[in-house]
């Protein structure tokens, strides 16, 4: 034991002073180490440690092996807690950078599923809303629906406005830019900027009512459009000269 107390020692050392790479190796030689002689709960958290730094550093296919390896020892170990959460959103990630959307989504579920158990909502909002943006991005639109719905729904209950303003900008997105449901798209992002409006953060409430107008003219819906730059001007006259 007294050997890997001092090769995380040294790979601890060797990470605050920037070799990242060195203690990179020295933790994996650690974690196997200890998974070796069974330690399995502590290797799992070295493995991570390696996870984190590979991500730190963008190297994100190393990084994705090694938080799943923690995972996959903490779930054979029947844990399910806001660690485990907190590993399987970044196990999310790095599928994600990879490209692989649909396992990306399901780490992002797990995730999600955890944080609520755990009463940690804005973690999973959060793991929700990225879960909806995978499987967008893998072209599942109406399960990215469901998990934008999941995710306003449970930042509605939670009382986060901030979380509920992104996942009405998201949803108004994935029904403009995927679904072509444009008209819907512009109710979306209303609800946004409204939200975003009351919150004080008057560019973000800016951006979503202008797309709201786009959306309501792509929609044929002219009349619409048409009052909502009215009252865009008011609220923001200095737009004035740009859009009218």
């Amino acid at each position: 034991m007294n050997n890997i107390e001092e090769l995380l020692s040294i790979a601890e050392n060797k990470q605050k002073s920037g070799n990242y790479e060195e203690a990179v190796e020295l933790y994996l030689t650690a974690a196997k180490k200890l998974e070796e002689s069974r330690n399995l709960e502590r290797c799992s958290l070295i493995y991570a440690k390696a996870g984190f730094l590979l991500e730190s550093i963008q190297q994100n296919s190393e990084a994705l092996k090694y938080f799943l390896k923690t995972v996959t020892i903490l779930q054979g170990l029947k844990r399910e807690d806001e660690s485990v959460a907190l590993y399987l959103s970044h196990l999310g990630f790095n599928y994600f950078i990879a490209e692989k959307f649909e396992k990306a989504a399901e780490s992002y579920l797990q995730s999600a599923k955890i944080f609520e158990k755990s009463k940690l909502y804005r973690n999973a909002v959060e793991s929700y809303w990225r879960a909806g943006f995978s499987y967008k991005q893998n072209a599942e639109y109406r399960k990215a629906e469901s998990c934008y719905k999941k995710s306003l729904k449970t930042s509605e209950e939670s009382g986060d406005k901030y979380q509920q303003a992104i996942v009405l900008g998201l949803l108004g997105i994935l029904y403009g830019d995927a679904m072509k449901r444009h008209e819907e798209a512009a109710f979306q992002y209303l609800r946004s900027g409204e939200i975003f409006r009351d919150l004080g953060e008057m560019n973000e409430a800016r951006d979503k009512y202008l797309w709201a107008f786009q959306s309501y003219l792509i929609a044929g819906k002219t009349e619409e459009a048409e009052k909502l730059m009215t009252s865009i001007n008011k609220i923001f006259p200095e737009n004035n000269q740009h859009y009218i």
